[in-house]
């Protein structure tokens, strides 16, 4: 029995699974961050360590029985990846890691050619034609990140103050911003985001206000911001297809993140544009959740059966209620 453990390191959260050959998810965990450009080396090596440490445990493994692939933000560059394993080598695994868009992508297409596109607080696009990989987006949220959660809750607050003035167009989203900061009025949340920045996932946070503002309001401001993250998001995996030159080609394009679940206010927008470009593309969910996505790296790689069982249980988890 070869036992595979897949990680997803993020920087909200670092989430396991424990896979058998049979392609049955037989234990899962979580840990804190482990985007180590955000909390530190020292902190996300220990996160990761924690969710595989527990993944063992709870089916009496040891760490050498084993074999872990790990997908953290930041390991596609060369010289971070290089941090992030000599970090963990001491640890004795057998491990393979890899950036987080990468096992996105994995999660996407199971290794064929394709495209993942992901939208949680950051967001880019990351492709592969015939082992030649392409990405666009992915800059950070102070260079880029366009169509991603913090983008969405930036311009959610620059908008609510253009439309508090009257340069944007009357609506509801000023007082969503107050209440989301908690401030009385326009004086306090300058207060409040000057002398106390909210954290990039706090900003991210928004993006569930700002869809259900859009979804029971129809307010018009909030659902042009929504769209435009849609488009952003487009634009960003046609580039990759034009640089895969996959757009005349019939390709899967995974997508994934907590910014699609605004529905069809990003989803619209998204789609129109990219079936524009790529009139061929498959546009869906991700096969599988990211964590799979990065056990899927290991080899040797599992069976036909396995993968359909693996993808059964993908399917069941996002249609849960």
């Amino acid at each position: 029995m070869l036992w595979r453990i897949g990680i997803d390191g993020g920087g909200t959260k670092t989430a396991g699974v424990l896979i058998n050959d049979a392609g049955e998810i037989v234990a899962r965990s979580e840990s804190g961050p482990s985007n180590f450009l955000s909390v530190g080396l020292d902190t996300a090596v220990k996160n990761i360590e924690n969710v595989v440490y527990d993944l063992c445990y709870k089916k009496d493994l040891l760490p050498k029985e084993v074999k872990i692939a790990i997908g953290v933000a930041g390991a596609g560059r060369e010289n971070d990846k290089r941090i992030i394993t000599e970090g963990l080598r001491a640890r004795g695994w057998d491990f393979i890691l890899n950036s987080d868009a990468y096992i996105a992508l994995m999660a996407a297409t199971e290794g064929s050619d394709g495209i993942a596109t992901i939208a949680g607080t950051g967001s880019i696009a990351y492709g592969v034609k015939k082992g030649i990989e392409s990405r666009a987006g992915g800059w950070g949220y102070l260079l880029g990140d366009e169509g991603s959660g913090y983008y969405i809750g930036r311009r959610a607050m620059i908008e609510a103050c253009r439309s508090y003035d009257g340069r944007a167009i009357s609506s509801k989203l000023p007082q969503v911003v107050l209440d989301y900061f908690a401030c009385d009025n326009q004086d306090d949340l300058v207060q409040v985001i000057y002398e106390h920045p909210p954290i990039r996932q706090q900003v991210a946070g928004l993006t569930r206000k700002v869809a259900d503002l859009a979804r029971k309001e129809n307010d018009t401001l909030a659902i042009s911001i929504l769209n435009d993250a849609g488009r952003e998001l487009a634009l960003a995996t046609v580039t990759v297809a034009n640089k895969l030159g996959l757009t005349n080609e019939e390709f899967p394009i995974g997508l994934i993140g907590g910014v699609f679940k605004a529905g069809d206010f990003v989803l619209q927008p998204f789609t129109e544009q990219v079936k524009a470009s790529c009139p061929k593309a498959n546009i869906g969910p991700c096969k599988h959740e990211p964590a799979v996505g990065a056990a899927l790296m290991i080899e040797p790689k599992l069976s036909e059966e396995a993968l359909a069982k693996l993808r059964n249980l993908s399917k069941e988890k996002r249609e849960e209620p």
